[in-house]
């Protein structure tokens, strides 16, 4: 067999569907410890105060600090990302919260590559600027594979929902008498 006839039958193999599945469990759980160290790290004065230059020069987001102050917002943020963090967890008993977890994890990756665009200080200056990428710029980069997963995650969590609503038994419709 030529060496792509040798991949595409190893895509059909049962080690191949078992390696999938560990692929999956260390996308969701890792995307989850991801969350749950951030969302716990808002709870700490460094932390708050270390994203509250991307938040005040962003767009999006620079209006919640005149409703609220550094530290709550931090609070919420945290409470919002330990929530989403639960809710991609549960996926093997409650796919369709694993959905709305995706899709919070989702809202709130697209908000963090954004600020690749609107943080100063993203490109590393004594390099030259971007593409080199300072301190800030290193800690926002992560988010880009962390969106593709959240997205991942969606698609798993929507999947297995449909699975379920295949394999439910159907209700008969009674007859009218």
């Amino acid at each position: 067999m030529r060496p792509i006839e040798d991949l595409l039958a190893a895509a059909n193999d049962k080690e191949n569907s078992k390696l999938m599945r560990v692929a999956g469990l260390i996308a969701r759980y890792g995307l989850v410890i991801v969350l749950v160290w951030f969302g716990a790290m808002k709870f700490t004065y460094d932390e708050v105060h270390r994203i509250s230059l991307f938040v005040t020069n962003s767009p999006l987001m620079s209006w919640v600090y005149r409703i609220m102050s550094i530290d709550t917002f931090g609070k919420v943020l945290g409470i919002i990302e330990l929530i989403t963090a639960a809710l991609l967890a549960a996926k093997p008993w409650f796919p369709k919260a694993s959905i709305a977890g995706s899709l919070l994890a989702v809202i709130f990756f697209v908000g963090t590559v954004s600020f690749m665009c609107t943080t100063p200080g993203v490109g590393e200056a004594s390099a030259g600027g971007f593409p080199v990428l300072s301190s800030k710029g290193e800690f926002l980069m992560k988010d880009i594979s962390s969106l593709g997963l959240s997205i991942w995650t969606l698609a798993d969590a929507l999947d297995e929902t449909r699975r379920r609503a295949l394999r439910a038994p159907r209700s008969r419709l009674a007859s009218p008498r």
